[in-house]
């Protein structure tokens, strides 16, 4: 657009000012108010410096990585030059990237997966860094590649945190519930499970249940969702029909089975602990009896 096209377009509505600097069609804010648009618009608005990379929960939302908490509000990003300073839409950290550290994500950059891992578990919390790790290991980030990228931050502050939650990680853990599961598994001091473990086929050699936790010894199977996540619709009162029945057949096969809630999981650990205790108790007494 030429300077009298964009004055036009910004009198008439159809272009609008999104950072000093920066214009977007209106009609492409209407469409898109995601955060992948707002990070376009904060490294569009410093181009004229260093290059700026999404880093954080900025580029964990671009990288479709799972979280705990709200998704982010204020855009983060690295530059190599200048000084850190925010504002409310935008946070900038200064910080000299390797390259092997970087992509691109539809022409934005970005740091890499394993970067944007290690970063978030060294900043959060052991369970919410777990659910970061574990969320890239299933998109598939290899344990050697976050090793690699830990090394290379080595002088960096939480880094020995992000080492252990590496150790811990388990691109088995299907969800950020069976990860916060396992997290909660360690504190109370239960033996660590099998995950993701088929326990039946069907006739053409079909996985028919796979269950997200399996204590062999005590032949006791853990399920991190449950009866309890289903609202009351048709769909559900299905999914909940199909899950008893489930239940039912994995129970006639002399599984014990247990199940657990997010808030069950999340605000009574201890209580969740309590019933596996109990049910790796029976499952030693069915074995001793057998």
């Amino acid at each position: 657009m030429t300077d009298a096209q964009l004055r036009r377009a910004l009198r008439n509505g159809d272009v609008v000012v999104a950072r000093p600097g920066v214009y977007v069609g209106r009609r492409r804010l209407e469409l898109d108010q995601g955060h992948r648009l707002a990070t376009q618009i904060a490294i569009e608005g410093l181009r004229r410096g260093s290059p700026a990379y999404a880093c954080l929960g900025s580029a964990a939302a671009l990288h479709g990585i799972s979280r705990l908490g709200r998704p982010p509000e204020r855009v983060r990003l690295y530059r190599e030059k200048g000084g850190p300073w925010r504002d409310d839409a935008v946070a900038v950290l200064i910080c000299k990237l390797p390259t092997t550290h970087v992509t691109e994500i539809d022409d934005v950059p970005v740091t890499t997966p394993a970067r944007t891992a290690i970063d978030l578990a060294r900043w959060v919390g052991f369970r919410g860094g777990l659910v970061v790790v574990d969320s890239v290991m299933r998109l598939g980030v290899t344990r050697p590649q976050l090793e690699v990228v830990a090394r290379d931050c080595k002088r960096w502050p939480g880094i020995r945190k992000a080492r252990e939650v590496v150790k811990f990680a388990d691109a088995r853990a299907a969800t950020p519930l069976e990860t916060v599961s396992r997290v909660a598994f360690r504190d109370m001091g239960l033996p660590p499970p099998e995950l993701q473990v088929t326990l039946a086929w069907d006739a053409v050699g079909n996985p028919k249940y796979i269950v997200d936790f399996y204590w062999p010894e005590f032949c006791v199977v853990g399920e991190a969702d449950g009866l309890l996540k289903y609202d009351d619709d048709d769909g559900a009162r299905t999914s909940l029909r199909d899950e008893k029945l489930r239940q039912e057949e994995l129970e006639a096969m002399g599984y014990i089975v247990v199940r657990w809630s997010w808030d069950q999981i999340w605000r009574q650990p201890d209580w969740v602990a309590a019933r596996l205790r109990r049910a790796f108790a029976e499952g030693a007494r069915r074995r001793r009896t057998a």
